[in-house]
């Protein structure tokens, strides 16, 4: 049987929940909705009050008798910073406790990576003291807050990511493949109930990665290490285009063959290509010469998606909102 404490927190839980699914909404509402009762929503929502973590937000329009208070999560209550690395640059977004940009900006990395995402994060802090959550993106292999891939980032390789903040800021931090982040962003902002699987496929500063959702899980492999495409055997020269670029490289074979792959090990429902110049006008072509091996009967979706950004920081700040639940 549950606690009382236990109860309190999934009560709290709750009634959270609808709060964030309502721009502001009544104890009457809040108990119609969530089958408590009206006593036990009111001692909550007071709770969430005394912490600031809810505010009143004017009164509920009524047809005749008094008019209910309504109340909503307050937007200041905490703050998220996520960052991400991308080439030698690093983007970064302050949000609100409902998820609203209220903050942004993008550094040339000009001093040491570390330095400047320490500076950027002391800075921050200074200026949003409820600062609750750092969320840091990367084009690399992550494992346990350290990028262990020898291809990028070099400076940061060995470094634990994730002890190095908490212990100089003492606040909630994750670190993330880029692809994984994506993937998870995709996955939540388009209807995927009846996607088993999808993959993501994308070339950016720091060579070709993907990530897959299966059945609403990221597969990152044992190590983190799925989706590091530049160690398939697909071609000679894979591993160096990681850092030379793709020129030359037949780039309707090379895609061909990464879904090739993904078909026949995976069988996904969904293969998303995010664009870039090499692929903007071969989607065509790169499903043709996939049937040259696969049978049409398992072939899956494939599209082509300009989206790759608005996936990664929503992916990103979802995350950053999960530390703080």
């Amino acid at each position: 049987m549950a606690n009382s404490e236990t109860i309190k927190s999934i009560n709290i839980k709750t009634v959270c929940n609808i709060l964030k699914e309502n721009e502001s909404i009544s104890k009457t509402d809040i108990a119609k909705y969530t089958g408590l009762s009206f006593p036990t929503v009111s001692t909550v929502i007071e709770h969430l009050i005394e912490k600031n973590e809810v505010i009143e937000a004017g009164m509920k329009n009524s047809l005749g008798g008094r008019c209910a208070k309504k109340y909503s999560l307050n937007p200041m209550y905490a703050v998220s910073l996520i960052l991400y690395l991308e080439g030698n640059k690093i983007n970064w977004i302050v949000n609100d406790f409902c998820k609203n940009k209220i903050d942004n900006g993008c550094i040339d990395l000009k001093n040491g990576i570390l330095e400047e995402m320490d500076n950027l994060v002391s800075l921050v802090k200074s200026q949003y003291t409820q600062l609750a959550s750092i969320m840091i993106g990367v084009a690399g292999t992550v494992k346990d807050g350290k990028i262990v891939s020898f291809i990028e980032y070099t400076e940061l390789q060995g470094i634990n990511l994730i002890d190095y903040f908490i212990k100089k800021y003492n606040v909630p931090i994750n670190v993330e493949n880029d692809m994984n982040v994506a993937v998870k962003g995709y996955w939540e902002r388009h209807d995927t109930k009846n996607i088993k699987a999808v993959v993501n496929i994308y070339k950016g500063h720091n060579g070709i990665g993907s990530s897959m959702i299966l059945e609403g899980n990221i597969w990152k492999g044992t190590c983190n290490f799925a989706g590091e495409l530049h160690y398939l055997p697909i071609c000679d020269n894979n591993l160096e285009y990681a850092t030379s670029g793709f020129s030359g490289v037949n780039i309707v074979k090379y895609y061909g063959k990464i879904i090739q792959s993904y078909i026949a090990l995976v069988n996904p429902n969904l293969i998303v290509l995010y664009n870039n110049s090499y692929i903007s006008n071969k989607l065509e072509e790169i499903k043709s010469y996939c049937t040259l091996l696969i049978p049409k009967e398992v072939m899956p979706k494939i599209i082509i998606s300009d989206e790759f950004i608005d996936d990664y920081e929503y992916g990103l700040i979802q995350m950053a909102k999960d530390l703080i639940d």
